[in-house]
């Protein structure tokens, strides 16, 4: 559909047909009473199978299903875009949660509710197709990771979906050898609806408003009203459209806050980085500590999964998860601009233990003969894992179902609503988010 053909109202728009926002859409367009215009800023076409393969990471500079945005010291920062989000892009690692993550959430996230959540989408016959990879799907590498840390730790239970401290072979979204995306899961089904509309290629500048009450969205110029408007554009994509509508809706603030897991990198040498491995989903098992750090197996150098990155070999990362860095994110002239804040002292501590550990496995009798020894080095660049969230934390800035506390008319429903970090990256918590909100939505 062309922005000249969007309605001019309906009840709820929905921005952004990412990782929450198809769940979101579909769950609100149940009721055909309910008019719902679903938005995304990304191209016309569905990803293709080559896009979803999980044998790469489609997310080099032109990617048509990619965002990228500005970081203070440089550092790349990609989310997906187009139908589906990052989910159409991502390396398709789909962990829960540990059960004591959610300790600080606010009223409204019981246990109960947060299993049953969950399960919707990763339980056997789950809409997302979540499996853990097999013994025989993976990487050279992998089995000696699992048998070194095994050595010390447990081992996750193959039926068992919530991860340990210990050993967590990667529950993947996937059908095949590619992505499940969220848009493959709760929008193909529901484009037959009379209530919805799906618009690509239209992307949200603003909230309109009146007062303190939100009335509609700005399209490049064209108005849709609306009673209710979701943000689901992702961290970053709604952090933007909230600062560009008026700063008198977040109480004059210039910047809104954001956290990250911070990663640091330890490259290697071994017999088996010859790229072989790039047809293996790039992270296929991982190890939380105590401690609250995760460190990443991945299957070989990233040079192989992303197109145009120089290579470097394969590498192990080691990932500060709780509660994760701050930073911020504010408006410039060009766009959004992001800080991801400094490592403190007391995280480059753990980095420090963290990398340590890593470097004296690969140091290990699993690894003689297949690693250098002398190779073994840790990247002086603190990365990111890609895994902003907490701009508006539910709470905080949002009530427990994402509505902006002092705005009516306007909800929030992505990784931006996080409270607090989790031991595993966010994405399925975030769609698990998306499920809890939609259902209570949808009884309205």
């Amino acid at each position: 559909m062309s922005r000249d053909d969007l309605p001019s109202r309906v009840d709820v728009i929905v921005v952004g047909a990412g990782s929450a926002g198809c769940v979101i859409a579909e769950r609100l367009s149940r009721n055909p009473d309910r008019s719902v215009l679903l938005l995304d800023r990304g191209p016309h076409e569905w990803p293709t199978t080559q896009i979803r393969d999980l044998g790469v990471l489609p997310i080099s500079a032109g990617s048509p299903y990619a965002q990228a945005y500005d970081e203070a010291s440089g550092l790349g920062v990609i989310r997906g875009r187009g139908l589906g989000g990052s989910s159409s892009v991502n390396g398709g690692y789909f962990l829960r949660w540990h059960p004591g993550d959610f300790d600080d959430w606010p009223t409204g996230w019981t246990a109960d509710d947060v299993a049953a959540a969950y399960a919707e989408l990763d339980a056997p016959g789950g809409t997302m197709g979540v499996s853990a990879f097999a013994d025989d799907e993976l990487a050279d590498v992998v089995p000696r990771f699992e048998a070194y840390w095994a050595r010390s730790m447990p081992i996750r239970r193959a039926d068992d979906p919530w991860p340990i401290v210990g050993v967590n072979r990667v529950r993947s979204n996937r059908e095949g050898d590619g992505r499940r995306t969220a848009a493959e899961a709760y929008l193909r089904a529901a484009l037959g609806r009379q209530n919805l509309v799906v618009a690509t290629v239209a992307e949200v500048t603003a909230v309109t408003s009146v007062g303190r009450t939100v009335t509609g969205v700005d399209v490049g110029g064209i108005t849709i009203d609306c009673g209710e408007v979701v943000l689901s554009a992702g961290t970053l994509g709604t952090a933007a459209i909230l600062l560009r509508s008026g700063l008198d809706m977040l109480g004059d603030a210039d910047e809104l806050p954001v956290h990250e897991h911070r990663e640091v990198l330890v490259h290697y040498r071994a017999r088996w980085g010859s790229g072989r491995a790039a047809t293996r989903p790039l992270l296929q098992s991982v190890v939380h500590t105590a401690d609250d750090i995760e460190i990443r197996c991945y299957s070989d150098d990233m040079a192989n999964y992303i197109k145009g990155l120089p290579p470097a070999g394969p590498a192990m990362g080691v990932a500060v998860m709780r509660p994760g860095t701050p930073g911020s994110v504010r408006l410039n002239r060009t766009g959004l601009t992001i800080d991801l804040g400094t490592v403190d002292d007391v995280a480059a501590t753990r980095f420090e233990h963290g990398v340590g550990a890593v470097a004296e496995m690969l140091r290990s009798d699993l690894f003689a003969g297949d690693v250098n020894p002398d190779s073994v080095a840790a990247d002086p660049v603190v990365r990111t894992s890609q895994h902003a969230w907490g701009s508006m934390p539910m709470g905080e800035r949002t009530d427990w179902l994402g509505g902006v506390i002092g705005v009516h008319g306007l909800r929030v429903v992505d990784g931006s609503i996080l409270p607090t970090a989790g031991r595993s990256g966010p994405h399925a918590t975030i769609m698990m988010t998306a499920c809890r909100i939609g259902d209570r939505l949808l009884e309205r």
